[in-house]
């Protein structure tokens, strides 16, 4: 019979092994979005395959959440769930996807691997919170992580890279807006309610411009290849990780969750060289520790501390 303590170990190792996969699932998103431009697809396409093929599981997460409510949103609620949804699913997850044109997938995912820092600078601005010495380190050695590869970048593949960073920066700085500003109002719909909502809102906006641009006749057509692209990266890189994810919050807590977050810039840097095969040097890994040091630090990492505590076993 299993004791306490094993259970518990089971239960976070379990925890761990599901956040790993579900954070390098939704590293591979740029991997996908590559690979489905190779075959044709176009970002519009993308996007909309995306909603299209995610829409229904949000929707019985969201009809599911909502009858567990006990007090139920009002409207302005409502209506700023799904103003903040499109923002971050249309508008963000666009210029994201863009960025793609002009850059790897290794330096998309290292930009917008960047999100927290932001969120730290944007508390500090609006809602009063303390910017400490901590969060300087953090942010210097996250930003100068992400330049080594951008400079790395410009000098191979010239001006295309600066358009490239910026579209997944704004993107970087609108989401962590997004983030800031949703989280009252995900205190009172709760995060699966509030991700099915803003994932419908943004949907509608997605498909009525699919829809304008097909029947203006401006849309490439939908072959095997692109659908099936949609499938992968609507199935494998948005409904399932986004569940794994959960699960491994429920596992673990919010904070070590978010603690293995960081292996997606790497798997995004296995995957691409190994499928892409994208150049890896020594920039790729300077840059790499950098800016996962940095947010690792953000997220309430200590070194000496973690350490000392493996030293004193």
């Amino acid at each position: 019979m299993s004791s306490p303590d094993t259970d518990a170990n089971s239960t976070q190792m379990t925890g761990v092994l599901i956040g790993i996969v579900g954070a390098t699932l939704f590293g591979a998103k740029g991997i996908v979005i590559k690979l489905a431009m190779t075959v044709g697809a176009t970002i519009d396409q993308l996007l909309a395959m995306r909603m299209l093929f995610s829409l229904p599981a949000y929707l019985l997460i969201g009809i599911f959440s909502y009858r567990r409510l006990k007090t139920k949103p009002n409207a302005s609620i409502w209506l700023l769930a799904c103003g903040l949804g499109v923002l971050s699913y249309h508008v963000c997850a666009r210029m994201d996807f863009l960025s793609l044109l002009y850059i790897s997938a290794q330096l998309e995912r290292l930009v917008l691997f960047l999100y927290p820092t932001f969120v730290a600078i944007l508390a500090w601005i609006f809602l009063g919170d303390r910017l400490t010495l901590r969060h300087v380190i953090s942010l210097l050695l996250s930003y100068v992580g992400v330049f080594v590869l951008f400079g790395r970048e410009t000098s191979h593949q010239g001006p295309d890279v600066i358009l490239g960073t910026g579209l997944v920066l704004i993107a970087a700085v609108l989401f962590a807006i997004v983030v800031v500003a949703s989280k009252k109002t995900i205190r009172i719909m709760g995060a699966a309610l509030f991700t099915s909502v803003s994932m419908g809102a943004a949907s509608f906006t997605i498909l009525s411009q699919a829809a304008f641009n097909a029947v203006s006749d401006i849309t490439p057509a939908y072959t095997p290849a692109i659908l099936l692209s949609g499938l992968a990266l609507a199935g494998f890189c948005t409904v399932i990780p986004s569940l794994l994810i959960s699960e491994a919050i429920s596992r673990l807590g919010p904070g070590k969750a978010s603690a293995i977050s960081g292996i997606g810039p790497v798997s995004t840097a296995l995957l691409a060289v190994v499928i892409l095969h994208e150049p890896f040097g020594w920039p790729h890994a300077l840059a790499l520790v950098m800016t996962m040091t940095g947010i690792a630090i953000l997220s309430g990492w200590n070194p000496l501390l973690t350490f000392s505590k493996r030293s004193s076993v």
